[in-house]
């Protein structure tokens, strides 16, 4: 085995590329329904989804921290990815993002954060088949 293949299959250390919870835009809309007594519930859930949920992007996988008490955990890699699909809120200052894996699993990320570059880095880990299914870049603003 020559050097060159012995440094290719080296495990390269894990670096965080982006970290944090969803954005807290979401919360307008319920808030402002709170005036309708119906609009509390869904203003409780945009307020614990707040506090719950933590999104974890690495050069190595995707982590999505949630649930109820904030101790379920999605964890994926960017091999796994089947196709990634997007809507922008907010004039593109946030966006939503359903990734569906090979699995048929469908996991969603709502109101992600630096959305370009989180979008763009989570593309280029993927394999060419999955960049071909998935919608494509967000255009660059300024």
């Amino acid at each position: 085995m020559d050097k060159s293949k012995k440094e290719e299959a080296k495990l390269e250390a894990e670096e965080v590329f982006w970290e944090g919870p969803p954005s807290s835009t979401e919360m307008f809309a319920p808030f402002f329904s709170c005036f309708v007594v119906i609009g509390i519930i869904p203003f409780i859930a945009a307020v614990n989804r707040q506090f719950r949920v933590k999104y974890k992007i690495t050069n190595k996988r995707v982590s999505v921290t949630g649930g109820f008490d904030g101790k379920d955990i999605t964890e994926f890699s960017y091999q796994e990815i089947y196709e990634m699909k997007y809507g922008q809120r907010w004039f593109g200052y946030c966006a939503d993002m359903r990734i569906n894996l090979r699995d048929g699993a469908k996991v969603e990320l709502f109101g992600l954060l630096n959305f370009e570059e989180n979008y763009n880095f989570m593309l280029s880990k993927c394999d060419k088949d999955a960049r071909k299914r998935s919608d494509p870049p967000p255009p660059v603003s300024n």
